[in-house]
C-alpha cells in the first residue's frame, strides 16, 4: 500500500502504528523491516512503537537505505569481487582519494588546470551513481560549466573505481549500487532476504531516487508486503537524485496496491491551508488531495508587496521585533527563502537590530569563502599593501601554494618606491614556469579593476576576467555561489566608493559574530532557512520571502528545470506555518523591475490579505 501522508498529518504516527499493529497481529519484530532516511527516525518509531504494545521490538531491522545495505553487504562481500572485512569510505576519505587520483591524472596532462577539485568530482560522482546516469550525463545536467573538462574528469573517476578495488575499499555511493547488483544477480540471495522481510516499510519515498527503489522491489519480491509512506506534494529534492517517478507512479509497479489517503492537518489554521491547497492545485502531475485543519478560524495570510529587498529586510525585521515588544518567542519565527543568497539583506537588518538568529542554509554571509574571496580582489585595490588578502587571491591561481605566494608578494613589496600593484606586471619571475601564464592573467586582471572606480563594476569584472571559472573548479554549489556574488553585486549598486563599501562589509562582518554570541547567550534566535533546509519543520509565525518570478520559482537554465517542483517547494513553505504566514516579494530589484510570483498570482486572491507598507 501507498499511503499518501499530507503536511502535518502525522507521517511517524502511521508508520509507529503500522509497526505496532503488525507486531501485535502475530509478525515477528525480525520479519519487519524498516527503510528510514535517518537511523535516528528509525530508532524513534521502534521506542514508540514497544511504548504502544509493551513488547520488545529490537529484533526489527531498522535504519537507512546505507545502513541496511552495508548489514547484508558484510556478509556476502566475496560474491561481488571484494575479500571479507571491506571498509567504507567516510565523504573525507573519498574526498582525500579523489585528490590523490586527480594529482596522478594532472600529472600527466599539460591541461591538469582544468581539472576541478576533488570536492566537486566526489559530488559529481556521487550524482552519477544516485540518478544511474553517466558521467558525461551528470555533468550536462548538474556541472554543465565542466563539459569541455569531461575526459579529464573521466580518467580520474576511472583511476578512482581502479583503486577502490585494489585497496577494498567502498564509498558511500557504492553501498546502494552493490545492494541492486548482490539482490538482482544472485537469485538465492535475493529469495533468502525478500522471503525473511515479510514486510518491508519505506519511509519518505517521495524522496528515493532509483536505486533504492529498486532495492525495496528487490526486497519485497517475494511476499509484496510493501507499505511505502509519503507526499507527493513535498518532493523537492531532485538535485540529490530522488526521483519524482517512483512515488507518482507506484501503483504501476505495483498493480495491486491499495492507496489511501491523510489529509487532516493537526498543525495550521484553515486559513493557511486553503492557500496551500489552491497553491499546489495548479500541479498537473500529482496525487489530488485536499488538506482539512482541525484547528480553530484564523487570521488570512498576509501578502505584502515592497519596493526593493532593503524595504523588504526592513519589514520582515520590524515585524519581528514588534512581535519579540509583544511578548512572542524569536523560536517561534522563521524566514524562508528559496536560495541563500536572498538571505543577504534580511541578515544586515537583523544585526543591525541586535536580533539573534541562526542560519540554517549555510554559513552566515561574511563568513563564506567566495564572499571572501571576492572582497579580496576589491580589498588589494583599496589597500595594496593588504598582505591577507594578496595571498588569499595567489594562492587561487594553479601552481601556487604557500611558499610561492610568499616568494611573489616579497618581490611585490621589495620596493618601497613602488606599490605592489605597480610590480604586479612583473611578478612573473617569481613564480614557477607553471604558474606565470596564470600569474599574468590575474596581472591583466587586476589591472583592468584598477580602471573601475565602482564597487558594483569591480566585482562584475573580477567574477568574468578569473574568479567564475575558479568558482566551477573549485566548489560543488558554485551556481548557488554566483548567485550569491550577483546579489552582492546588485547590492554594491548603492555604493560609488569602494572603500565605503568594503568599510560597510567589515562592520557586518564583525557584528554577526557578536549576534550570534547573544543568540548562544539567550538561547532564543529566529530561523532563517532555505526552503530544502525547512522540511518537516514549523514554526508558528513564517516569512516566505523574495516571492518573484526568476527567484521564486527559480528559473534555471537546461531541460531539467521544473516549475512543477518548483511549485510543490512553495507548497511545503507554506505548510510550515502554523498561525501567522506572510508572503513577501518586491516591485524592483538592483537590476530592473520585477513580477510577483506566477506562484502568488495562481491564488485566488480572497485567500490572502494584501498589506500596504506607507
Amino acid at each position: 500500500m501507498l499511503v499518501l501522508a499530507g503536511a502535518g498529518t502525522g507521517k511517524t504516527r502511521t508508520l509507529t502504528y503500522r509497526v505496532a499493529w503488525l507486531v501485535e497481529n502475530g509478525v515477528h519484530p525480525s520479519n519487519i523491516l524498516l527503510l528510514t532516511f535517518t537511523n535516528k527516525a528509525s530508532k524513534e518509531m521502534m521506542r514508540r512503537a514497544a511504548s504502544l504494545i509493551g513488547a520488545d521490538v529490537t529484533s526489527l531491522w531498522g535504519g537507512t537505505f546505507h545502513h541496511i545495505g552495508n548489514l547484508i553487504l558484510k556478509s556476502h562481500a566475496r560474491l561481488l569481487g571484494y575479500k571479507d572485512g571491506f571498509s567504507i569510505l567516510d565523504r573525507t576519505d573519498t574526498k582525500d582519494l579523489f585528490e590523490t587520483c586527480r594529482t596522478a591524472v594532472a600529472s600527466a596532462h599539460k591541461d591538469s588546470q582544468l581539472l576541478p577539485k576533488a570536492s566537486v568530482l566526489t559530488d559529481l560522482h556521487s550524482y552519477a551513481r544516485n540518478t544511474s546516469k553517466p558521467a558525461e550525463t551528470a555533468i550536462s545536467e548538474r556541472f554543465a560549466a565542466l563539459l569541455p573538462n569531461a575526459q579529464l574528469i573521466s580518467d580520474v573517476t576511472t583511476l578512482y573505481e581502479k583503486k577502490k578495488r585494489e585497496l577494498n575499499l567502498v564509498d558511500f555511493d557504492d553501498i546502494l549500487h552493490n545492494l541492486v547488483v548482490l539482490l538482482r544477480d544472485h537469485e538465492d540471495i535475493r529469495e533468502y532476504y525478500s522471503r525473511r522481510f515479510r514486510h518491508v516499510l519505506v519511509d519518505e519515498y517521495q524522496d528515493t531516487n532509483m536505486l533504492q527503489a529498486e532495492v525495496v522491489a528487490l526486497l519485497c519480491s517475494y511476499h509484496r508486503n510493501i507499505t511505502a509512506v509519503g507526499d507527493d506534494a513535498q518532493s523537492i529534492f531532485s538535485f540529490r537524485g530522488a526521483n519524482f517517478e517512483n512515488i507518482l507512479n507506484f501503483q504501476k509497479q505495483y498493480p495491486d496496491a491499495r492507496i489511501f489517503k491523510l489529509t487532516t492537518n493537526y498543525r495550521s489554521t484553515p486559513q493557511i491551508l486553503h492557500t496551500a491547497n489552491a497553491a499546489i492545485a495548479a500541479n498537473r502531475r500529482q496525487f489530488h488531495k485536499e488538506l482539512r485543519a482541525v484547528r480553530a478560524e484564523g487570521e488570512l495570510p498576509a501578502l505584502v508587496p515592497l519596493e526593493d529587498v532593503r524595504e523588504q529586510a526592513l519589514f520582515v525585521a520590524s515585524k519581528i521585533k514588534d512581535a519579540v515588544d509583544d511578548g512572542g518567542a524569536l523560536d517561534d519565527i522563521a524566514v524562508l527563502y528559496r536560495s541563500h543568497y536572498q538571505s543577504m539583506e534580511i541578515q544586515m537588518e537583523l544585526t543591525r537590530l541586535g536580533i539573534p538568529y541562526d542560519v540554517r542554509s549555510g554559513m552566515k554571509f561574511f563568513e563564506q569563502a567566495h564572499i571572501k574571496d571576492i572582497l579580496a580582489y576589491l580589498r588589494i585595490l583599496s589597500n595594496p599593501y593588504d598582505e591577507i588578502s594578496w595571498k588569499r587571491l595567489l594562492k587561487m591561481l594553479p601552481g601556487i601554494g604557500n611558499a610561492t605566494a610568499e616568494k611573489i608578494w616579497n618581490y611585490l613589496t621589495q620596493s618601497p618606491q613602488t606599490p605592489p600593484l605597480e610590480r604586479l606586471i612583473g611578478a612573473a619571475a617569481a613564480a614557477p614556469k607553471k604558474a606565470r601564464e596564470h600569474l599574468a592573467a590575474f596581472a591583466a586582471c587586476i589591472e583592468g579593476l584598477r580602471k573601475i572606480s565602482a564597487p558594483s563594476e569591480a566585482i562584475d569584472k573580477a567574477l568574468r576576467g578569473s574568479y567564475e571559472k575558479y568558482l566551477f573548479l573549485t566548489f560543488p554549489d558554485a551556481d548557488n555561489r554566483l548567485r550569491d556574488l550577483t546579489q552582492l553585486s546588485e547590492y554594491a549598486v548603492k555604493y560609488t566608493s569602494t572603500d565605503t563599501f568594503l568599510s560597510e562589509m567589515a562592520i557586518q562582518g564583525a557584528e554577526q559574530p557578536m549576534a550570534a554570541a547573544a543568540a548562544a547567550e539567550s538561547g532564543e534566535h529566529v530561523v532563517l532557512s532555505s526552503i530544502h533546509q525547512a522540511k518537516g519543520l514549523e514554526w508558528k509565525t513564517v516569512f516566505i520571502i523574495g516571492l518573484n518570478d526568476g527567484q521564486f520559482p527559480s528559473i534555471k537554465s537546461g531541460k531539467n528545470w521544473d516549475e512543477e517542483e518548483e511549485r510543490r517547494l512553495f507548497y511545503v513553505a507554506l505548510t510550515r506555518a502554523c498561525d501567522e504566514l506572510y508572503l513577501c516579494y518586491t516591485y524592483t530589484s538592483y537590476a530592473g523591475l520585477m513580477r510577483p510570483s506566477r506562484f502568488i498570482r495562481d491564488i485566488p486572491g480572497g485567500l490572502f490579505e494584501e498589506i500596504e507598507i506607507i
